[in-house]
């Protein structure tokens, strides 16, 4: 899809979206029309909210793999529409910014310190099920695209190295109960990434299985509930040869590739608000990953996110 349209359809969405709040809906009691009446959830209504953030961690770190060892900022803002007897539909964009010079240094890439390297405008839908007397909790299934957009000015003329855009269809699945909240995503890249004259052909598929449980410190301090929570998560990657071969540049086969864990401290002193500093780590499993990645085989990351929802 190119940029503009892209760009566009977004617009012509979040238009959408807003005109839908804002119309005024008037309905008559007793034959007497009156003012807008406002949407409910509760009523079965359609109820526009959105979020923004902003994400400092230590590392560039995807698929276990490190793309930038210096610390990276991603500020990120959304907008959703929902109705919990269809399904929520949410636009949004997020941006990777380089806090160092590492790109002309030593990444395959132009000095973009305090510049943005990567632009992701994203589209989802999503459904919460409920299945709670069937599975013990309600199933929560999503959809999305995104666009993945880098500057031409980050190609480095030196390079044989290519950044050219790329696309992404994502599915993710879980379930949301009171114990190990179990989740199982999938990223499949539409077009591969690479060395100059080698980027035909799609990017391939990785998948994760992950399971996380949300311990409420709060509660046991006398504060409200939700306001300090502490969630450790674990779980593994796969990937298929088309994704092994765009990440290695060799390695065409399947490969249960990657464990990794997480911690998280999520403090969120008024209603909206959120400050959830994090750990975290991934260790390649397979040999021939290991062989690939070297010393950061073994990769640890920290960072803090700050966001607002409404």
């Amino acid at each position: 899809m190119k940029k503009c349209l892209h760009r566009l359809a977004l617009l012509a969405l979040f238009g959408f979206s807003a005109s839908l709040m804002a119309a005024p809906q008037e309905v008559a009691v007793d034959n007497q029309p009156v003012d807008t009446v406002e949407l409910d959830e509760s009523e079965g209504g359609w109820v526009f909210g959105g979020a923004a953030g902003l994400d400092f961690c230590s590392k560039y770190i995807t698929y276990g793999i490190v793309d930038n060892p210096h610390p990276i900022l991603v500020p990120s803002v959304e907008l959703s529409l929902a109705n919990e007897d269809y399904f929520t539909i949410a636009v949004g964009v997020e941006s990777v910014f380089d806090t160092t010079n590492y790109g002309a240094k030593e990444g395959f890439y132009n000095d973009r310190r305090w510049k943005y390297m990567e632009l992701d405008p994203y589209l989802t839908l999503s459904k919460t099920w409920d299945t709670e007397a069937a599975l013990g909790g309600n199933l929560v299934t999503e959809i999305g695209y995104l666009y993945e957009y880098h500057p031409r000015s980050c190609n480095k003329p030196s390079s044989e190295w290519s950044y050219p855009d790329t696309q992404w269809l994502t599915f993710a699945i879980g379930l949301e109960d009171d114990f190990l909240n179990p989740t199982f995503t999938l990223e499949y890249q539409l077009a591969r990434q690479g060395m100059e004259g080698d980027c035909d052909g799609k990017g391939g598929v990785y998948a994760t299985f992950e399971i996380s449980h949300t311990f409420d410190l709060g509660t046991r301090m006398g504060m409200e509930e939700g306001v300090l929570c502490l969630t450790p998560g674990a779980g593994i990657g796969m990937a298929n040869k088309e994704r092994n071969m765009a990440d290695f540049e060799e390695n065409d086969r399947f490969m249960f590739r990657d464990a990794f864990a997480s911690l998280e401290l999520a403090y969120a002193p008024c209603e909206g608000l959120t400050l959830a500093p994090y750990i975290g780590c991934h260790q390649q499993l397979d040999s021939d990953a290991k062989d690939a990645t070297g010393d950061d085989d073994f990769v640890a990351y920290a960072g803090v996110s700050l966001s607002y929802e409404f």
